[in-house]
């Protein structure tokens, strides 16, 4: 059997892709990106590279999608949709564009699945239905939408709970949260993940407006994966929403200091006043290690950004 991952070659969904493939699986990806895979700096697919199928296909293009999905569909087990625009200023700069890739996108997906009788479906959503609401959000936290990103997710999820409830289908939400790790250069990312995690890469001299009086649950992106694999192979849930994070939460200042501590040197870092995101931390994971059996790996920040660091040596050796 297989499985269609929208966004497959996106930081997080690669890694779903990998852990997946490594049982075994076929893993269809469909990604704008699958054009120029060769380039991309996922070694770990190279690995499950015979298992992959890879599909150039835009999430927003419904008669393509439909295509793709319909030539797949006898093999597949269940879709991960994981296409999304993160937040960030260039998320407000350009709204309608990502508003349409993050929520419509997220309907095509749905009722593709809908007409083809694909039943389930993970929904790759964000900690940031909770918007600024404070640390220990649990799945019964009432949304809250504090920035257009946060308003996309809620639609995202509610069109899943909706679709389950009106046809039958099972369509999971996974509330994942700030990700770190291999599979994406801290130089590639928002200001703030490059003053925190740039040196590791080798970056110096770095100013982010602001982050400092900030402390976030930081996730690594293997833990993350995990935890989305293992709500889409669970047989039966009894809800829809899972947070999927480390539960942990982090001092930026304290997050600089062992980045220091790692590379045993201390680049010139500037982190602004004010927080990065308007978000509160740590999320709660317990029904998710109760349900779901998930136990992050990389609970001690220290030993994900030596794993970090080793994907980036790795990159230029």
């Amino acid at each position: 059997m297989a499985v269609l991952i929208t966004g497959g070659l996106g930081h997080v969904g690669s890694w779903v892709a990998y852990q997946l493939a490594k049982q075994g699986k076929k893993i269809i990806i469909c990604d704008m990106a699958a054009g120029h895979f060769d380039r991309l700096e996922l070694d770990y697919l190279e690995e499950v590279r015979d298992q992959l199928v890879l599909e150039s296909v835009d999430v927003l293009d419904y008669h393509t999608m439909f295509e793709t999905l319909l030539r797949h569909r006898d093999e597949l087990e269940g879709v991960i949709h994981g296409v999304s625009v993160i937040a960030g200023p260039h998320f407000q700069q350009r709204p309608f564009k990502h508003i349409s890739i993050n929520a419509t996108g997220t309907l095509n997906v749905l009722e593709i699945c809908r007409i083809l009788g694909i039943e389930r479906i993970v929904n790759m959503s964000s900690g940031a239905v909770y918007g600024d609401a404070p640390g220990g959000q649990t799945e019964a936290t009432p949304y809250k939408a504090t920035d257009l990103y946060g308003a996309t997710k809620i639609a995202g999820e509610l069109y899943g709970i909706q679709y389950s409830d009106t046809y039958g289908m099972d369509v999971r939400n996974a509330r994942l949260f700030f990700v770190y790790g291999p599979g994406k250069r801290p130089s590639h990312m928002h200001p703030v993940y490059q003053a925190l995690f740039g040196p590791l890469e080798g970056m110096d001299d770095i100013r982010s407006e602001n982050g400092a009086d900030q402390a976030l649950d930081w996730t690594h992106v293997e833990d993350t994966a995990r935890g989305i694999v293992l709500l889409f192979q669970k047989d039966h849930v009894s809800e829809r929403n899972f947070n999927i994070s480390s539960g942990v939460t982090i001092d930026h200042r304290e997050l600089v200091d062992h980045v220091a501590d790692t590379l045993g040197k201390r680049a010139n870092v500037t982190l602004g006043p004010g927080p990065f995101a308007g978000r509160g931390s740590p999320l709660d994971i317990t029904l998710a290690r109760r349900e779901l059996g998930f136990a992050p790996v990389y609970t001690d920040i220290k030993a994900g950004l030596a794993d970090y660091r080793r994907w980036l040596q790795g990159l230029r050796s």
